[in-house]
């Protein structure tokens, strides 16, 4: 059996080589969202995404997903990405409905019993398996925080394969009315602080759940509250409740799911051959317009564009697909 490595860099070449093919075929086109405007995010959020970065809706979020080889949760409601070629990155949302998430557990987050149970789980996950597949969690990266001004949930595991190669998830958790808003950054070791700061400053503080959603107007009259708390969040988040019928088995298949994200990060190469392509597009675009002259267009259907209206005052419904 080929290692892990070689398996990782065979995907890599595998969709560069088949999926951008398969995007010509299949004609995928997602429609980038441009920066300098409001746009909602799912049905209970809203950003003003910032010119620098780009919005894929809940949609195109699974499909690009679909595309990169990865398996959806259906729990999707959008993605960003940045505009430079540069940066090879992007920032996952996804919405759970589990019900009101106490955060009564707000100084009692214990960061060394929580370790210890990552550690325990993947050791167990690793019996049975071949050495390559073997995940070990050496620590923190960032200790679970809870900011009660924003209600949000904050840590960073770090692990690494059998052959001492590093992995690292970023995960922030946004507590609402009736669940919690999932945030998670995929990116490489080696631009991972800078990376965290552009999230820090440039999503996050823009990035807003709407009025009627937001944690504080919890009706305990009406609403219904979760079963699980911030510790539950930080083990497997909704998935540890049925986790608890499945017994250990359950809560590291719930890890592993939520935690081994290698090969989600592995098609960041990918996109930038995916913003090229949208950008040729557009620039030919572009260049057919001129070209006609202001007063007569060419006859091309607007929708085909891979973008959207980039009026700064329009708020747009990104789940109307």
């Amino acid at each position: 059996m080929r290692s892990l490595k070689v398996f990782l860099s065979t995907i890599v070449v595998f969709l560069l080589a088949v999926n951008t093919a398969f995007a010509d075929e299949a004609g995928f086109q997602p429609n980038f969202i441009e920066g300098g405007q409001t746009v909602k995010i799912g049905d209970l959020s809203e950003i003003d995404l910032d010119e620098s970065l780009l919005l894929l809706d809940k949609s195109d979020t699974i499909e690009i997903q679909q595309y990169f080889g990865n398996l959806p949760t259906g729990n999707e409601i959008g993605s960003i990405f940045p505009e430079s070629e540069a940066e090879d990155w992007f920032v996952l949302f996804e919405y759970e409905e589990v019900g009101h998430v106490s955060d009564k557990e707000k100084n009692k987050i214990d960061a060394k019993k929580l370790l210890k149970s990552y550690q325990e789980g993947t050791a167990a996950a690793n019996e049975g398996r071949p050495e390559e597949e073997h995940l070990y969690v050496t620590g923190w990266h960032t200790e679970p925080f809870y900011n009660e001004a924003d209600s949000t949930l904050e840590w960073a595991l770090l692990a690494e394969d059998y052959q001492k190669n590093q992995i690292i998830n970023y995960n922030v958790r946004i507590l609402t009315r009736q669940g919690f808003v999932s945030v998670l950054l995929v990116t490489g070791l080696d631009t991972l602080d800078t990376d965290i700061a552009t999230m820090k400053n440039l999503i996050l503080p823009k990035y807003k759940i709407v009025e009627g959603s937001q944690y504080d107007d919890f009706d305990p009259k009406t609403d219904k509250k979760s079963d699980v708390g911030l510790a539950g969040l930080i083990l497997g988040g909704a998935g540890l409740v049925a986790a608890k019928k499945a017994g250990l088995i359950g809560l590291i298949l719930i890890f592993v799911k939520k935690f081994w994200f290698l090969v989600v990060a592995i098609p960041v190469a990918l996109f930038g051959w995916i913003k090229r392509r949208m950008r040729n597009k557009k620039e030919e675009e572009q260049d057919n317009y001129t070209a006609y002259g202001s007063d007569q267009q060419p006859n091309n259907d607007s929708s085909s564009s891979p973008y959207t209206n980039n009026s700064s005052d329009q708020t747009f419904n990104n789940d109307s697909k």
